[in-house]
């Protein structure tokens, strides 16, 4: 069992835990928030078609191209739509169905997205928003082992774990590739959204249905860990996944928190829409960020009323 759950009631509590888990030196950690529980990690291609992608479909590259067009018809420049990677992270950070979870190298921007318009209920008990933090090094292991058996052959096994975490030269050139699973740890240059929120993806199109699963946390949660040895004894590896859940009452003290390390909305978009949901977050708090020296409210005469 390779997931593991923390639950905390307040912000402090909960970022010193984020905090601990991004600073952990041998692993590469990555974020991704949420405001329901009870979501899971499939991405929004899988949700989008109940067909498997199979190596020779077109379907991906079709609905990008799609996507190209409908902004050139607006005036928009956009991407280079003969990049995969490129059209693959432009369209992924707009909205369009893609075969990939986007993930940030920042608990905090998690933290954002994780209770970005939530509304505090004033039922006595609050529901919970979810950050998930995923071991990218643990997930590359269980990955190469379930491709190569290390104790038969080492040297492909170590080639799978290497490969996972980052993509060979060229990876999308010939399609989307199919039944894979591949971390993409940066954006490209021209993906400024994704710079911002310190962005990375995983890519991935496994057969989950054909093994008798339902996503990609159901994969992690069929996995093991590896046990090794610290110098004394030997201890139990270390969870593919943590979800750490956080008590939606703690929704002010987050916001305020975030806006002191300049993580708003407006910032992480550099967009209309993001300053929007900033205008809707600061429901839950008394934001600093929505006034300028030379910004001011038109004169108002009550004697005109």
């Amino acid at each position: 069992m390779s997931i593991v759950t923390k639950r905390f009631q307040n912000a402090k509590g909960a970022i010193a835990f984020l905090e601990s888990l991004a600073h952990e030196s041998n692993d590469t950690i990555v974020f991704r928030g949420h405001e329901k529980t009870e979501y899971r990690l499939i991405n929004t291609w899988q949700r989008h078609r109940s067909i498997l992608h199979e190596p020779w479909n077109t379907d991906i590259d079709e609905t990008l191209m799609a996507y190209k067009v409908g902004l050139e018809k607006l005036g928009i420049k956009s991407f280079d739509h003969t990049n995969r990677f490129e059209a693959l992270e432009h369209g992924r950070h707009h909205g369009v169905p893609t075969p990939c979870l986007d993930f940030s190298y920042s608990p905090y921007v998690a933290l954002f997205f994780a209770f970005n318009g939530v509304r505090v209920s004033t039922k006595k008990r609050k529901p919970y928003s979810v950050v998930y933090a995923l071991n990218v090094n643990q997930l590359a292991e269980a990955r190469a082992k379930e491709l190569h058996d290390p104790k038969t052959d080492s040297d492909a096994f170590y080639r799978a774990f290497r490969n996972f975490q980052s993509p060979k030269q060229g990876y999308l050139e010939k399609g989307f590739p199919a039944n894979t699973l591949q971390f993409i740890p940066y954006p490209g240059a021209s993906n400024k959204r994704m710079q911002r929120q310190l962005g990375c993806l995983i890519y991935d199109t496994l057969w989950y249905r054909l093994m008798g699963l339902k996503d990609l946390e159901d994969y992690i949660k069929n996995r093991s860990e590896t046990p090794f040895f610290d110098g004394e004894k030997t201890v139990s590896g270390k969870p593919i996944l943590t979800k750490v859940f956080i008590n939606q009452s703690a929704t002010s003290d987050v916001f305020a928190r975030l806006e002191l390390m300049n993580i708003t909305g407006g910032n992480l978009y550099d967009s209309a829409d993001g300053v929007a949901l900033d205008i809707k977050n600061a429901y839950n708090y008394n934001p600093k960020f929505s006034y300028l020296r030379d910004v001011d409210l038109p004169t108002f005469d009550d004697t005109k009323l």
